[in-house]
């Protein structure tokens, strides 16, 4: 979007900057189409900035919705998933605590390295909507099955296995 404006911006200047020359090398007359002409230019650089602002505004404004429609987060919570579940992988470890207030924390093992996320969840007995805290604009969504001590979790992308 950003791209068409500053092409816009820059076809305007430059019809505003040939104006402008005409002038320079004209008579009265001239003067005046090239005033009329430069005012013109201006209009539009003005209407076309405007346009621009209004539209980055309203599309901003749809991203902000669209976003708060994706992560809202529920109230359910499924007993069954509640307490800690850990994973262990060949390069990283997770153990993922689903605490009874639809908040939680997942920390994270590579190697040496240590850090821990906390996040917001909501769970149905099926689905399992996960938001981090520190990543507000993307929620995690997932079917999960627990048999036992064994959680379940299926993405698009990947199929986990955790275990209490």
């Amino acid at each position: 979007m950003k791209k068409s404006v500053i092409k816009n911006i820059v076809a305007v200047s430059v019809v505003a900057a040939m104006a402008m020359s005409v002038a320079a090398c004209s008579d009265k007359a001239a003067e005046t189409s090239a005033e009329t002409e430069e005012t013109v230019a201006e209009t539009t650089v003005e209407e076309t900035v405007a346009e621009t602002t209004v539209a980055e505004t309203e599309a901003v404004e749809t991203e902000a919705a669209e976003t708060e429609a994706a992560i809202e987060i529920g109230n359910d919570i499924d007993e069954d998933l509640i307490g800690s579940w850990s994973f262990d992988g060949e390069e990283v470890d997770y153990v993922y605590t689903f605490n009874d207030d639809n908040t939680g924390v997942v920390e994270i093992t590579y190697g040496e390295e240590n850090a821990e996320m906390t996040f917001t969840y909501s769970a149905d007995g099926e689905n399992v909507v996960i938001l981090m805290d520190d990543f507000a604009e993307d929620a995690d969504t997932a079917t999960y099955s627990i048999d036992g001590d064994t959680l379940t979790i299926v993405t698009p992308e990947e199929t986990i296995e955790l275990t209490r």
